[in-house]
């Protein structure tokens, strides 16, 4: 019974990767506004019926498909517990985001370019920007206020990173990452720690 259910799951798994897939597939060619179930079961080879013994609606699978993995993204890597220097730590973690974009290219332009959703570019700077605020306090130690101002300012040059990534084949995402890092390290070794109240 054990192994019956064991398998049925990785079915299930499997079929579920293949609406992910096809979702994916059709963003990065149509964009989100025209994603439809029928075209994505289709792409998948799959009865339009079955796709909601996966999902509950359209809504359901654009959240699976866009930010499943963005949100991974930005999950406890224990680096900083490892031991690694927090220079290494801020590139790893920088190249981590530039790797994906860079292996998911036409779907991110379609959700994240100059021609997707505001609502969805919004969202993914509030991500990048809550990421950053823990960030910032886990590895340079900086108190609360002064993380949450910092991190619009930073999010701004890595999406910007993002863009350019995004439209320059050639560019690979470690290279990016590493122009990033460079950028980011003055910044990082000059700044105080807490907030400093100028005199009115």
């Amino acid at each position: 019974m054990e192994i019956s259910t064991t398998r049925s799951q990785r079915r299930r798994n499997r079929r579920r990767q293949l609406l992910l897939d096809a979702a994916r597939e059709v963003i990065a060619q149509k964009g989100i506004a025209r994603l439809t179930v029928k075209e994505v079961t289709e792409h998948a080879d799959m009865a339009v019926g079955s796709f909601y013994n996966y999902f509950p609606n359209k809504s359901a699978l654009i959240e699976a498909a866009v930010w499943e993995e963005l949100q991974e993204l930005g999950a406890p890597d224990h680096l900083m517990e490892q031991g690694y220097p927090v220079d290494v730590v801020h590139f790893l973690r920088l190249r981590r985001i530039f790797e994906f974009f860079e292996s998911h290219r036409s779907l991110m332009k379609a959700v994240f370019g100059p021609d997707g959703p505001p609502d969805q570019y919004h969202r993914g700077i509030q991500l990048m920007e809550n990421k950053l605020v823990d960030g910032l306090q886990e590895t340079l130690g900086l108190d609360e206020t002064m993380a949450e101002w910092m991190a619009p300012l930073l999010a701004g040059m890595i999406a910007g990173g993002l863009r350019y990534l995004m439209d320059h084949p050639k560019v690979s995402a470690e290279e990016m990452a590493l122009r990033i890092n460079s950028l980011l390290r003055p910044i990082a070794h000059h700044i105080p720690k807490t907030q400093e109240h100028p005199e009115p």
